[in-house]
């Protein structure tokens, strides 16, 4: 009975390290990855905002990019940080100004329009639009 305990235990042992190794080499891969988007740099095209919204406590912020992707997720918390103090209010356009930040730009334009909002600037694929019933 000892013995199979050992068995397993070295089984276990083997497996977790398999398993750190793997991690480890998928982390070194991507870090190789010069295509993918540094997450330092997903903020800058909020650059500008923040004087705009001086005086503004909260902006809608519009997106039909999917959540469950740490990417879109990662964009979102760096456009919040870029932004702060003001508050983004994720998928609600209710407010004065709404942030778009969708698939394609004329994905946004055209949820713009379809939400009677006026487009006011656009800075890499990033689009401020106006709500003129807005709160």
């Amino acid at each position: 009975m000892q013995k199979l305990k050992q068995f397993f235990l070295i089984c276990l042992l083997l497996v977790a390290a398999f398993n750190l190794i793997e991690a480890y080499s998928q982390g070194i891969k991507q870090l190789q990855d010069h295509t993918s988007v540094p997450l330092h740099s997903l903020g800058f095209q909020f650059m500008g905002l923040e004087q705009i919204f001086k005086d503004v406590h909260t902006v809608g912020y519009f997106t039909d990019k999917d959540l469950n992707n740490p990417l879109a997720i990662a964009q979102f918390e760096q456009a919040q940080y870029m932004l702060v103090p003001t508050v983004l209010d994720l998928n609600h356009t209710q407010y004065h100004w709404v942030i778009f930040d969708c698939t394609t730009p004329q994905v946004a334009m055209n949820e713009i329009h379809k939400l009677g909002f006026i487009p006011l600037k656009a800075n890499h694929g990033i689009v401020l639009a106006l709500n003129p019933n807005g709160v």
